[in-house]
Order: C-alpha cells, then sequence, then structure tokens
C-alpha cells in the first residue's frame, strides 16, 4: 500500500449514484466508502471483538500461536494470513499480542496507508483470481465479511483451505444481514416491519450481483469433508460441474469445526451494561450500513426517493429504544484435516 501513489489508489474505486466502489468489477459492492470509512471500520473491528468475548481470534486458532504453528515448536514464527484487511487494526492488535507470529493482510482496495510493520505484510490484489501464496504456507487463516466481499465465496473457501497447513486453523467471523426478535432470538425479526422490508431489499440487493448468502446458514456442513465442495469434482449453481484446479486424493475439508453465535442488541435497550454498551456500537454501524442500501436498490432499479424514505423510517426505528432487535455474529473455527 506505501508504494501506491495517489493516482494508482484513485484506479481502485469507481462513483456509482454518487457513491464510492471499488472499481473491479469482479468485486461486488457492498457498502460504500465514506470520508468517515477508516474510523467507522475501526469501530466495527472493536464492535466484533467485543461481540466475540473480546477476542480477536478462536482459542483453537490461540493455541496454536501460543504453540508456534501447527508443528507445536515453541519460538519458531507461525504465519497468519488476514482476509479483509480493511483499517487492518486486526492484523496490528494481533502483532502485538503474538510477538512471534508473522502476518499477510490481503484486501482488494487500498482503503488506507500504514505505517511499516517487520512481521506485518499488507497486500492488495484480486482475491476472486486466488490467494497468491504457495499451498500449505499459513498456520492460520483469518477472514472476515469474506461472504459479501467476493461473487464466488466457494471458490474463496477453496483457497483458503490450500494456503492452511495440515491441522492449521481456520475462522471465518460474519454478520449475515437479518435480523432477530428480541424475546425470541430464534425467530427471524417480524415486529419491525420497516427492517423486516429493510432486510429483504438489502438481501435481494446482494444476491442480484451474485452473492451466496446461504453460506451464513450452511457453512458449517460446506467446511466438512463430505460436502460436494471437496470433491475433485463439484457443482456451482450458475456454471454447473466445476473441476478442481489441482486435484488430489487426499482428505479435503475440515474437522473440529465449532460455531460461536452471539446475540447482539441492534441498540442499548438492554438490561445488562455490557450489552447496551455494545448495542450503542451497533447501531451506529447499523445506520451507516443502512444508508449503504441506498446506491444498492438503485442499481436494482428501484427509485432513490422510494427507498430513502424506507431508510430514514429504518433509522427512525433504531432511535426509538422501544423497537428492539438483535443481530447475530458469527464465528466458525475449524481445523483442515
Amino acid at each position: 500500500m506505501s508504494t501506491l501513489t495517489s493516482g494508482e489508489v484513485a484506479e481502485y474505486f469507481q462513483s456509482i449514484h454518487g457513491y464510492t466502489y471499488t472499481s473491479d468489477e469482479n468485486v461486488p459492492f457492498w457498502l460504500p466508502f465514506s470520508s468517515d470509512v477508516v474510523p467507522i471500520s475501526v469501530m466495527y473491528h472493536t464492535f466484533i471483538r467485543i461481540s466475540q468475548d473480546g477476542q480477536n481470534i478462536s482459542p483453537e486458532a490461540e493455541q496454536v500461536l501460543q504453540q508456534g504453528g501447527v508443528e507445536g515448536n515453541v519460538g519458531t514464527s507461525p504465519r497468519v494470513l488476514d482476509l479483509i484487511t480493511n483499517c487492518g487494526t486486526w492484523a496490528q492488535e494481533m502483532a502485538k499480542e503474538y510477538p512471534t507470529a508473522t502476518f499477510v493482510s490481503v484486501d482488494v482496495k487500498p482503503l488506507r496507508a500504514f505505517v511499516p510493520h517487520p512481521r506485518i505484510t499488507f497486500e492488495v490484489h484480486d482475491l476472486y483470481a486466488g490467494i497468491a501464496e504457495p499451498d500449505a504456507s499459513f498456520d492460520v487463516v483469518h477472514a472476515r465479511e469474506c461472504v459479501p466481499s467476493t461473487k464466488n465465496f466457494n471458490f474463496l473457501l477453496r483457497e483458503m483451505h490450500r494456503v492452511l497447513k495440515p491441522g492449521g486453523i481456520l475462522v471465518i467471523t460474519e454478520i449475515p444481514v437479518q435480523g432477530y426478535e428480541w424475546d425470541d432470538p430464534s425467530k427471524v425479526l417480524e415486529s419491525a416491519p420497516n427492517r423486516v422490508k429493510g432486510v429483504r431489499l438489502f438481501r435481494e440487493a446482494l444476491e442480484f450481483q451474485g452473492i451466496d448468502l446461504s453460506a451464513w446458514e450452511d457453512l458449517s456442513t460446506r467446511l466438512e469433508p463430505t460436502h460436494p465442495l471437496w470433491q475433485e469434482r463439484t457443482v456451482e449453481p450458475d456454471v454447473g460441474i466445476v473441476e478442481l484446479a489441482v486435484p488430489s486424493t487426499s482428505t479435503r475439508g475440515f474437522g473440529s469445526i465449532n460455531l460461536r453465535t452471539r446475540l447482539v442488541p441492534t441498540g442499548p435497550w438492554h438490561k445488562n451494561e455490557a450489552q447496551r454498551a455494545v448495542g450503542f456500537l451497533a447501531r451506529i454501524l447499523l445506520v451507516n450500513a443502512w444508508k449503504g442500501l441506498v446506491p444498492l436498490a438503485m442499481i436494482m432499479g428501484v427509485e432513490e426517493s422510494e427507498v430513502k424514505l424506507l431508510v430514514d423510517a429504518i433509522i427512525e426505528e433504531y432511535m426509538n429504544e422501544e423497537t428492539k432487535g438483535y443481530i447475530k455474529c458469527l464465528r466458525w473455527s475449524a481445523r483442515k484435516i
């Protein structure tokens, strides 16, 4: 990132309906970039960490890093791959916490300039073309916000598997675009009509671009070695049967698959003080995210005035603390077989 000129940085972005997105047509539109994108990204990182019990990574990955990598040689330098960089705070915090580990952090766009760090390499390249790293070269792969960042999540998942060492840990953290009832979080949100309509439109806008939202629901199953994803031939919904680029007779997939689900209040309405604090952060981030629905809906042909009215009504619901609800922060941890 530090080697890019301002002109080169500008080439990574484009304006759509007055909103800034990445210019690469292979990267789906998610949330637009604004002048406060870096502080919002830092806040999002903090929000994720607090939601996941103050942890930047799963206990299984922590153990691998503490023991010096999958081989268990204390004092060695375990390697960690981080997807997607965004503000870079995750990699920087982890480098402080694990002083023997080295990090490669990859993004599809240069969001900010970074002060050089001897153990962190920040890279910008086309993830949809593959991860530009050798096979079995990382002890831990950390992925966040990857489902809405690609039009072929299965391919990216196979790539993460490829670069992991056998016994290495994959950690994936996602917040699905979905709401849940405050009095029964097992039920999808129905009590906030504007949000219900907005969630439906948001998901339609993402699926319209080819984003695989079903990964949020069935990722645990996809990670299992018996899933067709890990066969030498797999089926993609849009293109049919696909031959894997590098066939192998070895076992593919993951074992020791764990999913940690954390309920997050959508505002500071909760009785618990800690939950109120995380709910306050959530409301700021959600209001910012809902504003991003406007250009996404316009891309599908929805009138700007119509979607703006809906977004204004949704934000009003969030500001009314009587309108309660949850979102879910999901973290998968799995060990490569």
